[in-house]
């Protein structure tokens, strides 16, 4: 399966104390990478639309324990119904493919979430899944919990804590603001789309601080994602960063040509805390021709930015 995965960051001017300020001056992009420190180019300026978002105030909680009684995993283990994650074990993130030995014996219960619905499943013991890669993973009582592809599509975790401490919104009904956002990345690329399609507006509070952070996912695919040049699937983040609104590109698929173009249609699963730090990491999808994938990002920090941590795929 190939996949195109970018981090981006787009600077736009300031924004007063406690407002997400989406302007419309000329802008300065950063390309990230998880280990070094961003570098500097220049791309096209922002659409010529203004919004403000007054933020709320929260705090960072401490680790919530939902059901102390649960038959918990003995590491915070992060399951599809198509393979293991991995899981985070105090210290780092460990993926499942590498470890091959996962910290379940059968039996436990596993939190389920997907967008903004939460439940409750259990699994069996360890076993091979996604015929015929046969990935390691767990065959889920009620896989049915986590959504159905393409998406959004959501994650079975193992442990106790409160998966959504902070806010998570996808009802916000886009005014123009993003879609200007969209033409300037697809613009980027070379495609010129006037007013792309919306199809997903996230507005979320990542670390818990009263900023909050914008998902977007811009699509217009073909139907059954054959190659179509004009197609177009991109997810992105806007966030405030030391009062400046800036935009991460998370996965970006522009179809120019039908020559080495493969088409995958992003979209955003959920918003949730997988490493009981009291901060959420983002869940996103990505569907394919015969093959799907999810993929946990992780904000580390304003110098580091959005981070691949974990992915797993299926499919031909």
């Amino acid at each position: 399966m190939k996949r195109l995965v970018l981090a981006l960051m787009v600077l736009v001017p300031a924004c007063s104390p406690g407002e997400t300020s989406e302007s419309t001056t000329s802008s300065t992009s950063i390309v990230a990478s998880p280990t070094t420190k961003p570098a500097l180019t220049t791309v096209a300026p922002p659409a010529t639309t203004t919004t403000t978002t007054s933020a709320t105030t929260s705090s960072v909680p401490s680790t919530t324990t939902l059901a102390p009684t649960g038959n918990w995993a003995t590491q915070p283990l992060i399951v599809t119904d198509f393979g293991a994650l991995g899981w985070w074990d105090g210290a780092d993130w460990l993926d499942a493919e590498s470890e091959e030995i996962l910290p379940i014996s059968g039996g436990e219960d596993y939190q389920t979430v997907v967008g903004d619905a939460l439940g409750m499943t259990t699994a069996g013991p360890q076993t091979t899944v996604c015929d015929p890669l046969e990935l390691i993973g767990v065959e889920l009582a009620d896989p049915d919990l986590l959504g159905a592809y393409p998406g959004p599509y959501g994650v079975a975790i193992s442990a106790p804590f409160d998966l959504q401490p902070h806010l998570y919104d996808d009802g916000e009904v886009d005014d123009g603001t993003y879609a200007g956002f969209a033409s300037d990345i697809l613009a980027g690329n070379g495609l010129e789309v006037d007013v792309p399609i919306i199809k997903q507006l996230v507005r979320t509070d990542l670390e818990g601080d009263g900023v909050n952070e914008v998902l977007v996912v811009a699509e217009e695919v073909t139907p059954g994602l054959l190659l179509q040049p004009g197609d177009y699937s991109i997810l992105f983040m806007r966030k405030v960063i030391e009062g400046e609104v800036q935009t991460a590109i998370m996965e970006e698929t522009v179809v120019m040509d039908e020559d080495g173009q493969f088409l995958g249609a992003h979209s955003v699963g959920t918003v949730a805390d997988l490493n009981g730090d009291g901060k959420m990491e983002i869940v996103s999808n990505s569907s394919f021709f015969e093959g799907f994938a999810v993929v946990i990002w992780e904000y580390v920090n304003d110098d580091l930015g959005l981070n691949l941590r974990l992915q797993r795929g299926c499919g031909s």
